[in-house]
């Protein structure tokens, strides 16, 4: 009740306060700091009216000069029963282009201001106060609001709640290059309820990195008023060239006063303050929420294209300050075992762009796709490492070299294309062992000697003429003409053959129902150990992981077909194959893509996934059947 009371008793006071001023004549007063800026930066111009009334505050209007009201003040003074008002308007002044610009005053007979816009950085006032007050009535100075390296200037919102500003390293770019940029999003304490996101980027023409969703904080003053800063680090890249320029956005939800009563009354500065605190309004009568979007001023970059003359044939796009090396996992090696060629590319740019096909075509090697990986050395990943690694395979032994590696990049310091080699390589190739490719033979045993001339039927020693008798007594009569395969001795010999071969017929049945036995307890054995692999198959088909998938029906295959052929599995390699079945079957195919998947990225289709799975099961089957 006391309070209603209170509030009551100022109204009143305010009321007589006002019929005892007296009329004055009102006044209008301009300050522009500073009056000389590069492109893309931005001034400050302050307008202070006063009067009885508190004139309006309108800012001129120049052609390429754009006015943004960035904050606002009044003050009530009562001097001898005289009340006077005094409005001031902070404005921030942003050139659309390089040159002098004459702001006309707004005081008849008063000296207009001049604006002086350069190319380049500012002469100087780079970094002005944000803190100070004037004489003019105790109003806001037009210092610059903590301008960034390159000119950027926080550019408050229309209700002063919040602002988006970019801090930049230059405004001159070449098409690919990248550039470090903070982005700093202010919100007035008490004033902004939330960040309803991250910042956006206006502008096609430009690419952003991905923003973290943690951003650092900080405070800072502007104007005497308390804002808290949310700064992301990231770096920014143009796409074509031209005269360009961009925004950043943030959408925010701010907490919007409703009516209060009046308290011009006050003179006194600091109950002012006081009576305008936003954690206080809600006290007169509360306060809304609305979601806003606040923008950053707009940012002009001249872009560059790269140049045409003297760039290089291999030049990929890598824009930046690299070093260029190599080396090798090892310098000796086994004939057809594989080694990797380390080629590191250091420093800082655009590392997006930075690619190499590497080594190709190169005598006695067998050269794979390269694989790359960066190593950030920042939050950002301006500065890094990036490093490819190429499979490489000896196919002749002996003293091998590699030859250099070359790679281009533009340099935008120096405006110019880098070309760099890496130093030969040389690794000492042992030869392979020898591959057991022997196959089995039957052998055909032989038998020879001198006939024995007292053999029965031995052939007769010719004649001295040449010519053989007829019949030759060998002194061997016999008593009966039966013949002897009639008589009792030699039934003898038949009756003990039969029964040979009958046994040895038992016992090649008897053995090849024991091999057969253990072929098929083999069989089942390579089953039951063949079985994950299949179903280790069907598993990377369906993730689409290539490398296990080729990895997995390999070593299928080669159980399997060990089985049949009676080898061991790990003597079933791609030579082997090859020598048994040819080098263009489907099995040597298979073989082959195993091991390029050991060594580099093979990439495989789902039909492809399919086709190889039906295959190699239907391979396994008919192996163990």
């Amino acid at each position: 009740m006391l309070k209603r009371i209170g509030v009551a008793v100022i109204a009143l006071a305010c009321l007589s306060v006002a019929g005892w001023a007296a009329a004055a004549q009102p006044s209008v007063t301009q300050r522009l700091e500073p009056t000389t800026i590069g492109r893309g930066e931005a001034a400050r111009l302050t307008i202070a009216a006063s009067g009885t009334s508190a004139p309006a505050v309108t800012p001129p209007m120049v052609n390429g000069l754009e006015f943004v009201a960035i904050g606002q003040s009044q003050r009530v003074e009562s001097v001898n029963g005289v009340t006077s008002a005094t409005t001031s308007v902070t404005y921030q002044v942003i050139p659309r282009q390089a040159g002098v610009f004459t702001i006309p005053s707004l005081t008849p007979g008063s000296q207009p201001l001049v604006l002086t816009v350069q190319n380049g950085g500012a002469a100087g006032n780079a970094n002005g106060s944000v803190n100070g007050r004037g004489a003019g009535g105790g109003q806001s100075q037009a210092a610059p609001a903590r301008a960034a390296p390159g000119g950027s200037v926080a550019r408050l919102s229309a209700d002063g709640s919040a602002f988006v500003r970019l801090r930049l390293s230059k405004h001159e770019l070449y098409v690919g290059e990248r550039i470090p940029v903070d982005i700093e999003v202010g919100t007035r304490d008490g004033l902004v309820a939330s960040l309803d996101g991250l910042p956006t980027l206006n502008g096609d023409a430009f690419t952003l990195d991905k923003l973290a969703a943690q951003p650092q904080r900080s405070q800072e003053m502007i104007d005497d008023q308390p804002f808290t800063v949310f700064t992301w680090h990231s770096a920014l890249s143009a796409i074509k060239p031209g005269s360009l320029s961009l925004t950043m956005e943030t959408p925010l939800t701010v907490r919007i006063p409703m009516a209060r009563p009046d308290m011009r009354m006050f003179a006194d500065e600091g109950m002012d303050d006081f009576f305008n605190d936003p954690n206080l309004q809600g006290f007169f009568g509360g306060a809304t929420q609305k979601q806003v979007t606040v923008s950053s001023s707009p940012t002009v970059f001249d872009v560059l294209p790269l140049p045409t003359a003297d760039r290089p044939a291999d030049f990929s796009g890598a824009v930046g300050s690299f070093t260029l090396s190599s080396d090798l996992s090892d310098a000796k090696a086994t004939e057809g075992d594989p080694v990797t060629l380390h080629l590191h590319v250091s420093g800082s740019g655009n590392f997006d762009r930075v690619n190499t096909r590497m080594l190709h075509d190169v005598d006695h090697w067998k050269t794979y796709a390269p694989t790359a990986t960066f190593a950030p050395a920042d939050e950002i990943g301006y500065r890094g490492e990036k490093t490819f690694d190429q499979p490489v395979i000896a196919t002749q032994p002996g003293e091998q070299s590699l030859p250099p590696v070359s790679f281009s990049w533009f340099d935008p310091t120096t405006r110019r294309y880098v070309e760099a080699h890496t130093q030969p390589l040389r690794v000492a190739v042992t030869a392979a062992p020898a591959a057991d490719t022997a196959l089995a033979r039957n052998a055909n045993p032989t038998a020879g000697g001198a006939p024995d001339a007292g053999a029965v039927g031995a052939a007769p020693a010719a004649a001295a003429d040449g010519l053989r008798p007829d019949h030759v007594d060998d002194g061997h009569a016999v008593a009966s003409l039966l013949p002897h395969y009639y008589q009792p001795a030699y039934l003898v010999a038949p009756s003990a053959f039969l029964l040979a071969l009958l046994g040895a017929g038992f016992w090649s049945r008897r053995r090849d129902a024991r091999a057969g036995a253990a072929r098929a307890a083999r069989a089942r054995a390579e089953s039951l150990r063949t079985e994950p692999l299949i179903e280790q198959m069907g598993e990377a088909a369906r993730t689409g992981n290539a490398e296990l998938f080729l990895r997995s029906a390999r070593l299928a295959v080669q159980r399997a077909l060990a089985t049949q052929w009676q080898v061991p599995p790990d003597t079933l390699t791609l030579e082997q194959i090859e020598a048994r079945l040819g080098k263009q079957t489907e099995l040597a195919q298979l073989f082959e893509f195993a091991d390029e998947a050991s060594y580099s990225r093979v990439k495989l289709s789902p039909l492809d996934f399919k086709h190889w799975q039906n295959w190699v099961m239907g391979q396994v089957s008919e192996a163990l059947s």
